[in-house]
């Protein structure tokens, strides 16, 4: 994957011009330098820690810096990058509205939020709640209205045909397998290259895009059976600007769904949904929330 996140501490090798406390042009200017060096021509990888924290940055500052300057670098250049974050939770109350949106269609299991993050914006929760609390007002939309004119009656239960009690049923029609296999969609990798054509893209504008790598493409490029994870999928579905259809459609191909019992999928999801079809910042974002990060090596 040219651009990783990771946790652990990792020290910075060579000098470094000295930062201003907010400077973030200088901390920019700092992390290009430093990729230069370190990843430089022919490809190589590079990895540095966070910068800036002795000049007042925090790390979650300093990494939104370092992503940002990273996705300038990588869009010029064919480079790994590793960029690793000190242990510990960063705060996650950079977007309430994001927090908000996660709550409202979050389905997994109890205890997930709140017990991920330390810094759990305060709304957080209780949109949640209020978002999976049934209004015991509201009458019951299934339920038929008696007291309303010309309202028909309750439809009586289907009585059981047969001394065994059983229903009848249509004889069922024999379906051949052979006839279903002549019949299958086209694959994720024929669909992928039809939609960049009629992109009008070209494929290293793709898959720079997608954060993965020229060899991962050449792959998918070259073998029509081939299945990609799920992260990849969805990453070319992300630097093709695919709404959210077309976004299930193609990673559907590859035999995946979005869910809202998934937290990675529901960023996603409001990235597409608003827009924004940064994969850098997107990655920043699942990363801040313990999430997988989309691309692939």
């Amino acid at each position: 994957m040219p651009l990783k996140l990771l946790r652990g501490e990792k020290s910075v090798k060579g000098p470094l011009p000295p930062l201003k406390a907010g400077d973030e042009a200088g901390l920019t200017e700092a992390y290009l330098r430093l990729f230069e060096r370190e990843a430089g021509w022919p490809r190589r990888g590079a990895e540095t820690g966070l910068l800036g924290l002795d000049a007042g940055f925090t790390p979650e500052r300093s990494l939104r810096v370092a992503v940002r300057a990273a996705s300038i670098y990588l869009r010029a250049h064919e480079a790994d990058i590793t960029i690793r974050v000190p242990e510990g939770r960063l705060d996650t109350d950079f977007s309430l509205e994001l927090a908000q949106y996660i709550a409202r269609r979050y389905t997994g299991g109890p205890g997930l939020f709140g017990q991920s993050f330390s810094r759990t914006p305060p709304a957080f929760n209780a949109v949640r709640e209020e978002a999976k609390m049934p209004d015991a007002s509201a009458p019951d939309a299934s339920a038929p209205d008696a007291s309303a004119p010309n309202a028909p009656a309750p439809e009586a239960a289907p009585r059981p045909l047969g001394a065994a009690g059983v229903f009848a049923a249509a004889p069922a029609r024999k379906v051949r397998l052979e006839d279903m296999l002549k019949k299958t969609d086209a694959g994720f990798s024929e669909t992928l290259l039809r939609l960049i054509d009629e992109s009008g893209r070209k494929d290293a504008e793709v898959y720079k895009a997608a954060n993965i790598d020229r060899k991962l493409f050449s792959k998918i490029r070259s073998n029509p059976a081939y299945r990609p994870s799920k992260a990849t999928a969805l990453a070319l579905a992300f630097a093709l600007r695919l709404d959210l259809p077309q976004t299930r459609d193609l990673i559907g191909r590859a035999g995946y769904s979005l869910t809202h019992a998934s937290v990675m999928d529901i960023i996603v999801e409001y990235y597409i949904e608003n827009k924004n079809y940064d994969i850098f910042a997107l990655n920043e974002t699942l990363f801040r929330y313990d999430q997988p990060l989309l691309g692939g090596a």
